[in-house]
C-alpha cells in the first residue's frame, strides 16, 4: 500500500504561470485595481507576495497597472524579526510597504470585552484585527485581500481563525500543501532563511504551529492524504508509522474545522409567491 502526495505535474513554472493567471483573472473580473497582503515574514505570505508581484508585473506591460500593496502589523506577541523579514520581502520585490501596528487596537477590545483573558482568545483577536486592517487598506485602495493559507492550515487542520487570516477575498494558495508553497518559494528565489523559517501564525509569543499541534504539516498532508484516498487510521498507520494520537487528531480537527470551510448555512422555509 502507498498514499500518494500532489506534486507539479509539468514543473514548477506551469503551476507558477497558472496561479498568476487566475491572481488576474480574478482580480480584473472584481473590477479591482491591485492586491493586498498581510507581510508577516512567514513563507506562506512570502509566496503569495512573490506570487502576487511576478502575475502584476507579466500583466501590467500590456494594460491599465495593477499594483500591490504589503501590509505590516506588528504587536508584541510578534518577534521583531517577523517586521523585519516582511519589510526584507517588500524591499526585495518593489512592493509598497504599510505598516500599521495593531497592540493598540488589540487592547482597546480588551479592556471593553470582559473575557478575553488567554493567550489563544487574544491570538485569534489579533487574526480578527489584521483582517479588519487588511479589509480596510483594501477598500481605500479599490484591491482585493489576497489570502495566504495552504492546504495543511486551511482544509487539512482548519488551523485558520474563521473571521481572521480566513476573511479574504481569494485563497491562491490554497490547494497546496506547506510542502509544495516552499518549493514554489524556493523557484521564485525567495532567500533560504524565509524558505526553511519554522512556521508560526504569531497568536502568542514563542508560539510554533508544530509546537502546538504536537506534529508537523507533512504528516497532517500525508494522513489526509490518506483518508481522502479511502484508507482507514489502522492502515495509515501501519503505512507512515506515525502514532495514532496523531491520525486522530488530524481525523478530528479536519471533521471539527468543516463549518470554517462552508458558506454560512440559510434558513429554509417554505415560501409561495403571488403575482403584484
Amino acid at each position: 500500500m502507498e498514499i500518494k502526495r500532489a506534486y507539479f505535474p509539468d514543473g514548477i513554472a506551469k503551476a507558477r504561470d497558472e496561479l498568476a493567471d487566475q491572481i488576474i483573472e480574478f482580480t480584473r473580473r472584481t473590477g479591482a485595481r491591485g492586491g493586498v497582503v498581510g507581510l508577516s515574514g512567514g513563507i506562506d505570505s512570502t509566496t503569495v507576495a512573490y506570487l502576487c508581484k511576478y502575475a502584476f508585473d507579466s500583466e501590467n506591460t500590456t494594460k491599465e497597472k495593477l499594483k500591490l500593496y504589503g501590509v505590516i502589523m506588528p504587536s508584541k506577541s510578534n518577534n521583531t524579526k517577523d517586521t523585519e523579514d516582511g519589510l526584507r520581502v517588500a524591499t526585495a520585490r518593489g512592493i509598497k510597504p504599510i505598516v500599521i501596528p495593531i497592540e493598540y487596537l488589540a487592547e482597546a477590545f480588551i479592556s471593553q470585552i470582559q473575557g478575553i483573558k488567554n493567550d489563544f482568545d487574544k491570538g485569534n483577536l489579533y487574526a480578527e484585527i489584521r483582517a479588519v486592517v487588511l479589509s480596510r487598506v483594501a477598500a481605500t485602495k479599490n484591491c482585493r485581500v489576497m489570502g495566504t493559507g495552504n492546504k495543511d492550515e486551511d482544509y487539512v487542520l482548519g488551523y485558520f481563525t474563521k473571521r481572521g487570516d480566513g476573511a479574504v477575498d481569494n485563497n491562491i494558495l490554497g490547494n497546496l500543501p506547506k510542502r509544495l508553497v516552499r518549493e514554489m518559494a524556493d523557484f521564485f528565489k525567495v532567500p533560504k532563511d524565509l524558505v526553511k523559517k519554522v512556521s508560526t501564525a504569531g497568536l502568542w509569543e514563542g508560539q510554533t504551529d508544530e509546537s502546538e499541534l504536537g506534529y508537523n504539516y507533512n504528516q497532517a498532508e500525508l494522513i489526509q492524504n490518506g483518508f481522502d484516498q479511502g484508507y482507514t487510521p489502522r492502515q495509515i498507520q501501519d503505512i507512515t508509522g506515525f502514532e495514532n494520537r496523531i491520525i486522530k487528531d488530524v481525523a478530528w480537527r479536519h471533521k471539527d474545522s468543516e463549518h470554517k470551510r462552508n458558506v454560512p448555512p440559510v434558513g429554509k422555509v417554505k415560501l409561495a409567491y403571488k403575482k403584484l
